[in-house]
């Protein structure tokens, strides 16, 4: 199999792999999210007690209050605020200390009372009725959102009370359920991403392993002449001749000849 076919398989089997470890991880959170979407810790109550335990000790980001109904500005049209907002009065009761940190700042002049807050602004601003200041539960059109409280708190006691039903959720417990869907997102967005470019080099490996012909290496063998021969797979050789220095006659050494010779002839 040619090299080029070899690393492209290769590459396309890893990326492959890669792509299907993705997808099981995405997967996997599946049941994470469920577990970790956030529950209300009170529900439908005109009062409550709860702990905030801050474990890290930076202050946690308090409670979000809920209640039953629509996003509706009938009852006095004029004010450009909420309904549920003008119905509802939620008043804290007993609270932990605030936590001087640097996340916190912004909360410092809440001090950990109650708080009208509909996103992205403070206070129970209807604004555009039909693309702002609308925060459900979950999507659940039947909660809408009324507040926050306990903003920067450390840890200790809360404790509130309302003139109508509210729910309450611990605000903590909604931004970790975040992590599990991040990580489905990015599982997925990776999964794909390696299959895609895995099944790309596979087609293309596959391919050249039908197009491209290894390069044979021919073996060379010398004969009687001292010649150099290489065999093909074809009946036909090529034959490579070693050059070789050219033949030298070398004739039996003769001693030069003496005047001895001369001298017994003539005696003779």
């Amino acid at each position: 199999m040619d090299k080029r076919a070899k690393v492209c398989l290769i590459i396309g089997g890893i990326l492959l792999l890669v792509g299907i470890g993705g997808f099981a991880l995405g997967v996997s959170q599946f049941d994470d999210i469920e577990d970790a979407q956030p529950d209300f810790v009170l529900e439908e109550v005109t009062n409550g007690t709860l702990i905030i335990e801050d474990e890290d000790g930076q202050g946690e980001v308090g409670f979000v209050f809920f209640v039953k109904g629509e996003f509706v500005n009938e009852f006095n049209a004029s004010d450009n605020k909420w309904d549920h907002c003008e119905t509802t009065n939620v008043t804290v009761i007993e609270k932990p200390d605030l936590v001087r940190a640097e996340w916190s700042s912004e909360g410092y002049s809440l001090e950990g009372d109650f708080y009208y807050e509909v996103e992205p602004h403070l206070g129970c601003w209807s604004g555009d009725e039909e693309t702002t200041n609308q925060v459900f539960y979950h999507e659940n059109d039947s909660f809408i959102k009324l507040g926050r409280a306990c903003y920067g708190c450390g840890a200790g006691v809360f404790t509130f009370e309302s003139n109508q039903p509210v729910f309450v959720l611990n605000e903590g417990d909604w931004s970790e359920a975040g992590t599990p869907i991040a990580i489905l997102v990015l599982g997925f967005i990776s999964g794909f991403g390696s299959l895609c470019c895995g099944i790309i080099f596979l087609i293309v490996g596959t391919i050249l392993v039908f197009t491209l012909k290894d390069e044979d290496v021919q073996p060379m063998m010398m004969n009687q002449d001292g010649q150099f021969v290489i065999q093909q797979s074809t009946s036909s050789t090529s034959q490579v001749t070693q050059s070789t220095p050219s033949d030298t006659v070398v004739e039996p050494y003769s001693f030069p000849s003496t005047g001895g010779t001369e001298l017994e002839t003539k005696e003779e």
